[in-house]
């Protein structure tokens, strides 16, 4: 992606693991689960559904909450193996961790030190002592974007929704911060466990420009409350738009837009999400589910 006055969009994504599924092009149909015509006749819903990517947890783990405390425990045939408690900010890790870490290329142990405080192993899963049902999971994803770019690390756009759990909207300054970025979410029904798994994306990564996030800032925000606030332009605009879309004789009023509007002016290109893209990530699998409890 390249603008006037903007450095072309450039994103890395790295992970710890070295058997985790690959970060992968997010899916306009969220791989099959929207509904065929959201698909074929909403536009807006598709291209949100497919912007960014999605980023996989290491493995298939559990969390429940009592109201007061949090645990977790890794899944074997989708159960739980031993719930382990979280309480008093305790920082969990995968079994296998430390034999990932110490198979690390040579040029970099010299700097393992800094993972001296989890006595050589790397942190999972943690909760906030002062509220247990503040999760934060680390999937040891680093990512690094072009000058001016961020990443806002949030839920799966449009992903069926399980219950049970709350992943927050992170925006991350990943031009420069070199860091894991993690999930953090907050479980919501006591009692409930809320299942993940390995080949179902935790989260989506998605691209916003500094620039975009300082104008929000300083733009002032126009509002008319009442027809009487309105310009006439804006009504006559509202008018051919809802004649085009209550015209019985024709369908995907807004997808025939953007067609004309391509056709018709320079410079034009509609925001359309197209599954069909290439995957551009690292070699990995591919195929998704969601969040289940």
């Amino acid at each position: 992606m390249a603008t006037a006055g903007l450095e072309p969009l450039r994103v890395e994504i790295y992970t710890i693991y070295p058997d985790v599924r690959s970060p992968e092009r997010a899916s306009a149909t969220v791989r099959g689960s929207l509904p065929s015509r959201a698909v074929q006749h909403c536009p807006p819903v598709s291209a949100a559904s497919g912007f960014g990517w999605y980023v996989y947890p290491p493995a298939d783990f559990a969390l429940r909450w009592d109201g007061r405390e949090s645990e977790w425990s890794l899944l074997a045939e989708n159960e739980p193996t031993q719930w382990r408690s979280l309480a008093g900010g305790h920082d969990a890790q995968l079994p296998d961790v430390k034999t990932y870490l110490a198979d690390a290329p040579e040029r970099f142990r010299k700097d393992m030190d800094i993972l001296r405080r989890f006595d050589g192993g790397f942190p999972f899963v943690d909760a906030d002592p002062r509220a247990g049902n503040m999760i934060e999971v680390t999937t040891g994803t680093v990512a690094r974007t072009s000058t001016g770019w961020c990443l806002l690390a949030r839920p799966v756009p449009n992903w069926p929704d399980t219950g049970g759990v709350q992943i927050l909207d992170g925006l991350v300054e990943t031009d420069w911060y070199r860091s894991t970025i993690p999930t953090i979410l907050r479980l919501t029904e006591p009692g409930r466990t809320v299942r993940f798994y390995r080949d179902i994306p935790i989260m989506a990564l998605q691209p916003v420009h500094r620039s975009t996030f300082e104008a929000v800032g300083s733009t002032p925000l126009t509002v008319g409350r009442g027809l009487h606030d309105w310009p006439d332009d804006i009504w006559a605009e509202y008018v051919h738009m809802r004649r085009e879309r209550d015209d019985p004789t024709r369908r995907s009023a807004y997808r025939r837009e953007q067609r004309r509007r391509a056709r018709e002016t320079a410079g034009y290109r509609p925001v359309i999400a197209d599954d069909s893209a290439p995957d551009e990530s690292a070699p990995g699998g591919s195929a998704p589910d969601a969040t289940k409890a």
